[in-house]
């Protein structure tokens, strides 16, 4: 699965729907905390190339800071993007 994290679309409060971008704030989360080489080169291509294809393992590493490291307007757009599609 492809995802562009420079352009993730939410809605605020009036639902309103607005694009933010989050690949810095993620990758620099991902990169910076990762334990293991592989989730931390992932965080160094989304906050550089920010639209990147993800393996569904990768997607659970990303899923997984998400729920960790985001207010739940942000959870509501990336999670259902993150999901399992089998």
């Amino acid at each position: 699965m492809k995802i562009d994290f420079s352009r993730i679309e939410i809605e605020d409060i009036e639902g309103n729907k607005v694009v933010v971008d989050v690949s810095k704030e993620l990758g620099n989360m991902m990169y910076l905390g990762a334990q293991d080489i592989a989730v931390a080169d992932l965080g160094h291509d989304i906050y550089h190339e920010k639209e990147v294809e993800q393996t569904k393992e990768q997607a659970k590493w990303v899923r997984g800071y998400v729920e960790k490291g985001f207010k739940a307007i942000l959870k509501r757009s990336l999670l259902p993007m993150l999901e399992d599609k089998d």
